[in-house]
């Protein structure tokens, strides 16, 4: 005979909720912890990693935050192995190599998560296939488009003085143009209506849009650079790492975060009775880190000041972009509708492994369902663990 279950009344959203440490409904701590922040934002405790602040900028668990926790040493290890095949390529000089990893590992990763999490399998494949064409559309146009820009300014390289009318316009003018654009495949397909409202399916099709588009751009413009005659094989190995890195990571970085929490905002609805002020001030500041980051790294680009600095500069800045993100995807998750409760059924918890109710929030951990896609949902649902199990997987 199954024992009933342990109860106990959540002091935030006021329900009787499973006995632990997280309500299941809310996700806020049962018992207060000092340290914690304020209960809207749970910030020692983030959705998708619970074990991780929210403002540590832990790369993993923020650019793919439906991994469950068995992944996320494997997607380091991925991570780690193009930094290094960057890094290999650039002692080399094998300049096309450097630019092909830096060009195509970030939306290889990226197709790998969708897949190996399941959120590929979850939305039509014409939701996936339209961000795709309106990427590489849209990033083509917008690469023809700067051509004339971009071509007078291979000539200025790293730390050149310009006019001040062209270091308004690089600096501003085109980052900021760049970043209003890479976000159109996200907007049309948000008006398409995709069956799933999720914001953090909003946040795969930001981030796979703009991926996209700047494998497009990209591309284009080292065609460009080739049709010019320009040459790179006088570059030091110090200015390779530079390119890389700031090719390779940093820009990959800021745009993933930007373009995904576009996409979180575009998905997000409120669940009844949450407040809209304090959303509105987060995303407004989410949205003020976000436009100071572009800002910075379009100055950075331009002004007369060493190359090492303007990396640092750079991995400042898009360290930045994914604390911002990671904030915009904690505030939406805890604050967003959560599919129907199920506290007298058993569920396996693919954060902490342990067998707990079937609720919003796990009871042990806190980590969110909605940072598990729904074929893994389905899957450990119609798999149910014997709930005298306590755990089962580490």
């Amino acid at each position: 005979m199954t024992e009933p279950l342990e109860t106990m009344p959540c002091r935030l959203c006021g329900h009787d909720v499973p006995a632990g440490r997280f309500c299941g409904r809310c996700g806020a701590r049962l018992v207060r912890e000092q340290g914690a922040g304020p209960d809207w934002l749970r910030g020692n405790a983030f959705v998708a990693a619970p074990g991780e602040n929210v403002l540590q900028p832990s790369l993993v668990s923020s650019l793919f935050p439906h991994l469950p926790r068995r992944s996320l040493s494997t997607f380091r290890v991925g991570l780690g192995l193009v930094f290094v095949l960057l890094v290999i390529s650039c002692v080399f000089h094998w300049y096309i190599p450097m630019v092909a990893i830096a060009t195509f590992a970030p939306l290889l990763l990226f197709v790998i998560y969708l897949t190996e999490t399941g959120v590929l399998f979850d939305l039509p494949r014409r939701v996936w296939g339209v961000t795709v064409v309106l990427g590489v559309a849209v990033g083509l146009a917008w690469a023809l488009l700067t051509a004339a820009i971009v071509k007078e300014s291979y000539s200025l390289g790293l730390g050149t003085a310009v006019p001040t009318a062209v270091l308004v316009r690089d600096a501003l003018v085109i980052p900021f143009g760049g970043l209003l654009v890479m976000q159109l495949p996200t907007v049309l397909v948000r008006l398409s209506r995709p069956p799933i409202r999720e914001s953090l399916y909003g946040y795969a099709i930001g981030v796979l849009g703009a991926t996209v588009f700047a494998v497009t751009v990209t591309m284009v413009r080292l065609v460009q650079e080739i049709d010019a005659g320009i040459t790179i094989s006088d570059q030091s190995v110090t200015d390779l790492l530079i390119e890389a890195g700031v090719r390779g990571l940093t820009m990959p970085l800021t745009a993933a975060s930007v373009s995904g929490l576009v996409g979180i905002g575009l998905w997000y609805s409120r669940r009844p009775g949450v407040s809209r002020l304090r959303h509105l001030a987060a995303g407004g500041l989410v949205l003020v880190v976000v436009a100071a980051a572009y800002a910075n790294v379009g100055l950075v680009e331009v002004l007369a000041i060493a190359s090492e600095l303007q990396l640092l500069v750079h991995i400042a800045l898009a360290l930045a972009a994914v604390v911002a993100l990671r904030v915009g995807i904690q505030v939406a998750v805890l604050h967003e509708p959560q599919d129907p409760l199920h506290p007298e059924l058993p569920i396996l918890c693919p954060g902490c492994g342990h067998v707990v109710p079937d609720v919003a929030f796990c009871p042990a951990c806190g980590v969110a369902e909605h940072t598990a896609s729904r074929t893994s949902r389905e899957a450990r649902r119609r798999d149910r663990p014997h709930p005298s199990v306590e755990l089962v997987e580490q």
